[in-house]
């Protein structure tokens, strides 16, 4: 989004812009867009700067991290209730493949996890989708569980998508088919940047 500068002749606007910037800053909650619907949450990533995502502020959110420099794994879920659940892992390359996070690496990772998951699911077939990034394409695929248990989700999301020099790998677990979580966690996917420091 461009965002246009403040004129000179508009000292007030400008040190409105300032102080704003300072608060965000010194909090680190990030910007709130709109009425309050969105956020920008900040997420420190081991050795590769900041992971930046735009969260619905409704979300909750946990980070499991089972060992030190590790990859984390972002846990969204709603205010109340479980009707869903998000989990984005961010993976980067041990070996600092320029191409590990590619167009072509990140649609073939995808594809084998869905034909890996495809005997559980009502689909007979893979249907990958796109995700248009800020500067990456990235893929996913839906699908039905055959025989979920008692508590489980019946509806599965699942795909990935480069963001730096990161890879998000994402799973949108929800129990209505046409849920706006998917919506909402398939842009937080296309929005997210990585900031180096």
């Amino acid at each position: 989004m461009k965002v246009a500068q403040p004129k000179v002749t508009q000292p007030k606007g400008f040190a409105l812009i300032f102080v704003m910037v300072l608060i965000v800053t010194f909090f680190g909650t990030g910007i709130v867009y709109g009425a309050g619907q969105k956020a920008i949450r900040k997420f420190p990533i081991p050795e590769h700067g900041t992971l930046e995502l735009n969260v619905p502020t409704s979300w909750k959110v946990e980070v499991h991290k089972p060992q030190e420099k590790m990859p984390p794994t972002l846990i969204f879920k709603p205010a109340s209730g479980d009707d869903f659940q998000v989990l984005v892992t961010v993976l980067w390359s041990n070996k600092g493949e320029p191409d590990f996070n590619s167009q072509s690496k990140v649609r073939t990772f995808v594809e084998k996890d869905g034909q890996n998951l495809l005997p559980k699911t009502v689909e007979t077939k893979i249907v990958l989708q796109e995700i248009k990034g800020v500067n990456n394409i990235g893929y996913y695929f839906s699908i039905t569980d055959k025989a979920p248990n008692p508590g489980e989700y019946r509806y599965m999301n699942r795909g990935a998508i480069g963001v730096g020099n990161l890879l998000l790998n994402a799973t949108i677990l929800h129990r209505v088919k046409e849920s706006e979580s998917v919506k909402d966690a398939l842009s937080m996917l296309r929005e997210a940047r990585q900031i180096l420091k």
